[in-house]
C-alpha cells in the first residue's frame, strides 16, 4: 500500500506466535478447561492444605470452639451467595421481559437478518444452528477472497501484492475456524473459541483500506467483491456478538443453578457441624477421623466459592476479550499476548 496511508490497523492475527508450555496452561484455567473439573481441583488442593494446617497444629479438631468458629465464618461468607444467584437471574430474565411490540420487532429484525445473509451468501435457507450458521458465512466469506485474488491476477504489481498479502494472513484463520465448527454444537467451547479469535473487525480495516489505497487500480469486478466482502464481514461481526451474548447467558443460568445445587447442601452441612461437633467429639472416636470430618466440612463450604471463581473467571475474559470488538472500529494498538490461541485444548 501506498507510504502515504494508514499504517496497518493493529496486529492482525492473535494466533500468531509460539505457544509455550504456561501460555497453554493459563488458557485452560482462563478458557477451555471444563469449570466443574478446575473446581474440583481447587477444592482437592483446599482439602489437602487443611490436613496439612492439622497435621501442624494450626487447626485443631480437638477444640470444638474453634473448628465451629471457622464454620460459622464461612456460612456468614456464603449467605450473600443467595443475593448473587438472585442478581445473576435477574440479568438472565430482564432480556426475556418485554411486551408483544418488543417481540415482534426482534422477531422481524431476526427474519430480516436471516434474508440478508441468504443474499450475502447464497445459502438457503440459512441454517438454524449457530455453529453452521457461522460456518456458512465464514465459508462464504473465503470464496469471496479468494475470488478477489483470482480477479486481481492481472492487476498492477502493487495491488497484487497487497491482495495477495490479505489473502495470506485471513485464508489460514478461515480454514481453522471451518474446521473448528464443522461437526461442533452451540454450548461447547469450539464455537465460543472461534468468536473470540476472528478479530473481523482488523480484516474489515484492512480491506477499507485497500479500496483506498488502490481506489484508482481497481477493476470493477474487485470493486464488488470488495463490496461483497464488507457486507460479510459486517455479518460475521454481528453472528459473533449475539452468540456471544447467548452464551454468556448460557454460562451465568448454569452458574445460578450451580451455585444452588452446591450452596444449600454446604449451608446446611456447615449449620449441623457448628449444631453438633462437641457432641461429636465426646465420642472419642480416632484423631484421624476428626481430621477428615474439619477437612471435608471446610472443604465443602469453600466449595460454592470455587464454583463462583471459575465461572466468573472464563465469563470476566470473554467479555474482555471481545470488548474491543466495536464494528469497524479496533481499539488496542497491540493484542496482549495471553491472546495467543491454544489450538487442540480441550473443554
Amino acid at each position: 500500500m501506498d507510504e502515504t496511508d494508514d499504517a496497518p490497523a493493529s496486529q492482525p492475527d492473535p494466533t500468531v506466535g509460539e505457544k509455550g508450555r504456561f501460555e497453554a496452561i493459563v488458557q485452560w484455567l482462563y478458557l477451555h478447561g471444563n469449570r466443574g473439573v478446575l473446581s474440583l481441583l481447587l477444592l482437592g488442593v483446599v482439602f489437602m492444605v487443611c490436613l496439612l494446617l492439622i497435621h501442624e497444629g494450626l487447626i485443631t479438631p480437638a477444640e470444638a470452639g474453634d473448628v465451629t468458629t471457622l464454620s460459622g465464618a464461612l456460612i456468614g461468607g456464603m449467605l450473600p451467595f443467595i443475593t448473587v444467584v438472585l442478581a445473576i437471574n435477574q440479568l438472565i430474565l430482564s432480556e426475556e421481559f418485554g411486551t408483544t411490540g418488543t417481540f415482534f420487532d426482534r422477531l422481524e429484525a431476526s427474519r430480516e437478518y436471516r434474508r440478508t445473509i441468504e443474499d450475502h451468501t447464497g445459502y438457503r435457507p440459512s441454517p438454524v444452528e449457530p455453529s453452521e450458521f457461522l460456518r456458512v458465512l465464514i465459508e462464504a466469506k473465503r470464496r469471496t477472497v479468494l475470488g478477489l485474488r483470482n480477479v486481481c491476477l492481472d492487476a498492477p504489481d502493487e495491488l497484487h501484492n497487497d491482495v495477495a498479502d490479505y489473502v495470506e494472513t485471513t485464508a489460514s484463520r478461515d480454514g481453522r475456524a471451518i474446521e473448528r465448527l464443522n461437526d461442533t454444537s452451540f454450548g461447547s467451547f469450539d464455537v465460543i473459541s472461534v468468536i473470540l479469535h476472528y478479530n473481523d473487525p482488523w480484516q474489515l480495516q484492512e480491506v477499507r483500506q485497500l479500496r483506498s489505497s488502490h481506489r484508482h487500480r481497481l477493476s470493477e469486478p474487485a470493486r464488488r467483491q470488495l463490496d461483497r466482502l464488507e457486507d460479510l464481514l459486517e455479518d460475521i461481526h454481528v453472528a459473533r456478538q449475539y452468540f456471544k451474548t447467548v452464551y454468556m447467558q448460557q454460562e451465568l443460568a448454569d452458574l445460578s443453578k450451580i451455585l444452588l445445587y452446591v450452596g444449600f447442601p454446604t449451608l446446611l452441612g456447615g449449620a449441623f457441624i457448628i449444631l453438633s461437633y462437641g457432641n461429636l467429639l465426646a465420642l472419642g472416636l480416632h484423631p484421624a477421623v476428626y481430621a477428615l470430618i474439619v477437612a471435608t466440612t471446610v472443604t465443602a463450604l469453600f466449595s460454592p466459592f470455587a464454583v463462583l471463581l471459575f465461572y466468573v473467571l472464563r465469563i470476566a475474559t470473554i467479555a474482555r476479550r471481545t470488548a474491543a470488538d466495536f464494528g469497524p472500529f479496533v481499539l488496542q494498538e497491540q493484542l496482549p499476548r495471553e491472546d495467543v490461541e491454544t489450538s487442540d485444548v480441550g473443554d
